[in-house]
């Protein structure tokens, strides 16, 4: 670290002085930090696939532009931008900023790295929809194929992190970028090494060095923090959420976050193309059961979209629980228990589907959900497997897979969208259609007005829920637990922030 540096070469000379006079100057102590997080990805690179969250968690990388803990799109890198017509976009970069190298950071630098990720990522092209991108000084301005009214929130996604292309490190491991902190090692899957940056235009970090880990168990977590391993850790067991925060020594951060726990259908399956089999097994599920037996963790969903957010989530005709209702449906669509089994069958199939997902500490939520739709007659079989990744870009058949989706990772409606629900999209791997759908994501993304955008959006939720799309089954809730050591912790409802220059450690 700079500051270090300096410190201790200014401390090596006071103590020769101090030798010299027969009196010894003590070393001034570091502060460092433990601190965990769930996942890792496979890089510290942001231009590869999700990488960009890790680094973005652990204070490394920003953005141009960037979403607060009310999902306002605010000034990052960027403290000033216009519109000048539908197609540019000119933004100024805050003068005095660096890289971890002391390099500034300009237009150029900018406009260098959204080429390189743009170059790599397929995803920052269908985001952003930038065309050309110039550079004058302070100034980058970005111009688009067409009128993208969400490219100042598409641009906050960590995808987009500024780093120094002409670096001579590799940023797979060692990303030259802007944040607070700066990577001094890192191993995959295992450990991040930061040391603060101190030249951070925001002012630089209290704490020295942290030494951030990748600890995927929810348990494990709890009890490293428990037994001090751990001065903060993001999120843990949801059984242990109840005991930390009735002990004085922690405290615990939370909001309702935008990450929501859905079970997607394959449209190719003819019994899940049948809407009164999904509206069935909707209408199966005791959701609010379910967030009994999950804990503080979760809240109710039923919708795209969280409460906590302004899209209308008290006026949509939300799931629900209504047994009788889904038993009223599968008989009007023809399925009957012809064998006495239980499960009810239609053309001498039973209406059996498996249920594939990838994270453990899903299966007791959906052994839950199980024995509720056996009560109606749909017969699910669990299947847990390491990946559903090349399941949500249709490169391997399912029935249902269950997996979580950050709804607005943006704090924007449109990429939840665009990714999960327009005919063809690289997540679509259910191969869902419908022309409104359609038509409504392709309006949307010509609207600049918020309220506009807002209707736009509740008529796309409305869209989704009348074709039970997919079952939204709880959202889950942010928070970080720390040592009550721990100061300036802020919860955000995007998880994809953690670490920055506010925290501090007593």
């Amino acid at each position: 670290m700079v500051r270090n540096k300096l410190i201790a070469s200014a401390l090596a000379a006071v103590m020769s002085v101090g030798l010299l006079a027969g009196a010894a100057v003590p070393a001034a102590a570091e502060t460092h930090m433990n601190a965990a997080l769930y996942w890792f990805g496979t890089s510290l690179d942001p231009a590869t696939e999700y990488d960009g969250w890790t680094t973005s968690r652990a204070g490394i990388t920003e953005t141009l532009t960037t979403v607060n803990e009310n999902y306002e799109l605010v000034g990052q890198l960027a403290d000033s931008w216009e519109q000048t017509d539908d197609t540019t976009w000119k933004l100024h970069i805050r003068d005095g900023v660096t890289f971890h190298n002391g390099k500034a950071v300009d237009g150029e630098a900018v406009k260098k790295s959204f080429e390189r990720v743009l170059g790599l990522q397929e995803r920052a092209v269908t985001s952003s929809h930038i065309e050309s991108i110039e550079a004058d000084g302070q100034d980058v301005t970005f111009h688009t194929t067409d009128l993208n009214a969400a490219f100042l929130a598409s641009i906050s996604e960590p995808l987009f992190s500024v780093i120094d292309v002409e670096a001579d490190t590799d940023p797979a491991s060692q990303p030259i970028a802007t944040g607070p902190f700066a990577v001094t090692g890192f191993e995959v899957d295992t450990f991040i090494e930061l040391e603060s940056y101190d030249d951070y235009w925001n002012g630089a970090s209290a704490i020295d060095t942290i030494s951030l880990k990748c600890v995927a168990d929810d348990n494990t977590r709890s009890l490293m923090i428990q037994s001090g391993e751990l001065d903060l850790a993001q999120r843990v067991a949801d059984t242990d959420l109840k005991i930390l925060s009735e002990k004085p020594e922690f405290t615990i951060y939370e909001t309702l976050g935008a990450r929501t726990r859905i079970m997607v259908f394959n449209y190719m399956n003819e019994f899940l193309a049948d809407i009164n089999v999904r509206k069935a097994l909707a209408k199966s599920i005791n959701y609010e059961a379910l967030v009994t037996i999950l804990g503080e963790s979760v809240g109710m969903a039923g919708a795209p979209y969280p409460s906590s957010a302004p899209y209308g989530y008290e006026e949509l005709d939300k799931q629900a629980y209504d047994e009788a209702g889904a038993i009223a449906l599968l008989e009007e669509g023809g399925y009957a228990d012809s064998d006495g089994d239980g499960i009810l069958d239609k053309d001498g199939k039973a209406l059996s589907f498996t249920v594939s997902y990838a994270n453990s500490a899903y299966t007791s939520m959906l052994e839950a959900i199980q024995a509720m739709a056996k009560k109606v007659g749909i017969d699910l079989q669990l299947n847990l497997i390491d990946s559903i990744m090349e399941m949500t870009q249709g490169q391997t058949t399912f029935d249902i897979i269950v997996t979580n989706w950050q709804v607005l990772s943006t704090g924007d409606p449109q990429w939840f969208i665009d990714n999960q629900y327009k005919t063809g999209a690289a997540n679509n791997g259910g191969h869902y259609s419908n022309a409104t759908v359609d038509e409504l994501a392709d309006k949307l993304a010509q609207t600049t007005d918020i309220a506009e955008r807002t209707a736009i959006t509740i008529d796309i939720e409305k869209a989704l829920l009348e074709d039970c799309t997919s079952i939204y089954i709880v959202g889950e809730t942010n928070f970080v637990v720390a040592s009550s050591k721990v100061t300036g912790v802020t919860a955000y409802p995007i998880d994809y922030y953690f670490l920055d220059n506010k925290i501090a450690l007593e």
